[in-house]
C-alpha cells in the first residue's frame, strides 16, 4: 500500500514515473501558457526520456476526456438533484474548467506515461 501511495503522490505532483524525483515539466508555473506544456528531454535523475517516441501523447487526450468527465458528471448529479438553475451550473462549470485546464493538461500527460514506465527503486536513488 504505501508503494501504491507514493506512486500516486508522484503522479499527483507531477514527478517522474520511474525515480519519483525528477520534475515532469519544465517550468512549475503552469498558467504561464507559452511555457506550460514544455517538458525535458529527459529526467533530470534517472535519464527516463520524457517523450518516449514522437507523437506519444496523443493518447493523454482521452485521459484529459476522462477527467473532465469526472468533473462534469459529478457537477451536474448535484445540481439536479439540489434542483440548482442549470444556467449557475454552466457558470461554475466553464470556470472551474478555465482554472483546472492547466493542470489536467500535465496530469494526463504524467497518467499516460505512468502508463508505460514503472517505478525503478535502484534509479531512485539519485540525490535531486
Amino acid at each position: 500500500m504505501k508503494a501504491f501511495n507514493n506512486t500516486l503522490f508522484a503522479l499527483l505532483t507531477l514527478k517522474c514515473p520511474r525515480c519519483h524525483k525528477g520534475k515532469m515539466f519544465t517550468h512549475s508555473n503552469m498558467y504561464v501558457w507559452k511555457t506550460s506544456h514544455l517538458m525535458p528531454e529527459k529526467c533530470s535523475c534517472c535519464e527516463q526520456p520524457m517523450e518516449p517516441e514522437t507523437g506519444f501523447y496523443y493518447g493523454a487526450m482521452y485521459l484529459s476526456y476522462a477527467l473532465y468527465v469526472m468533473l462534469f458528471v459529478p457537477m451536474f448529479m448535484i445540481t439536479v438533484f439540489f434542483d440548482l438553475p442549470y444556467f449557475e451550473f454552466f457558470i461554475s462549470f466553464v470556470v472551474l474548467t478555465v482554472l483546472i485546464s492547466p493542470y489536467f493538461f500535465r496530469l494526463s500527460r504524467a497518467c499516460y506515461l505512468y502508463l508505460f514506465v514503472r517505478y525503478d527503486k535502484e534509479k531512485s536513488n539519485c540525490v535531486h
